[in-house]
């Protein structure tokens, strides 16, 4: 009796600490966002959808800096420089866009985001 408690308590013990441990995020698309944050950790990243499929909008942390979309790979698929006229069709056909990282002070003044852990 007093073995099944002992195994009782390991059990319970282990996994509390399991589920309290570190865990990581599920990202999809890891490597391609660790090189998005690499690129614009001073500035913006969006997650779009674009023909039904996942696409990064991202962009830096200055007026008139336009942003670039990148598909899952990290391709760079298109350009929104609206300063300058030079807006690709798929700019306008993003949706469902959501901020997945910002940086503090942004220009919008909006509060930063690290939905995904990027900057630890």
């Amino acid at each position: 009796m007093k073995r099944l408690f002992q195994i009782l308590f390991l059990v319970t013990v282990s996994v509390l600490f399991m589920n309290t441990g570190c865990s990581k995020k599920n990202v999809d698309n890891e490597s391609t966002l660790a090189r998005l944050y690499s690129q614009y950790k001073n500035g913006q990243i969006d997650e779009c959808n674009w023909n039904g499929k996942k696409v990064y909008s991202a962009g830096l942390n200055a007026y008139d800096a336009g942003t670039e979309i990148y598909d899952e790979a990290g391709v760079k698929i298109g350009a929104c420089y609206y300063a300058t006229n030079q807006v690709d069709a798929v700019c306008k056909e993003l949706s469902d866009c959501e901020t997945v990282y910002r940086c503090d002070n942004h220009i919008t003044r909006e509060p930063a985001v690290d939905k995904y852990d990027l900057g630890k």
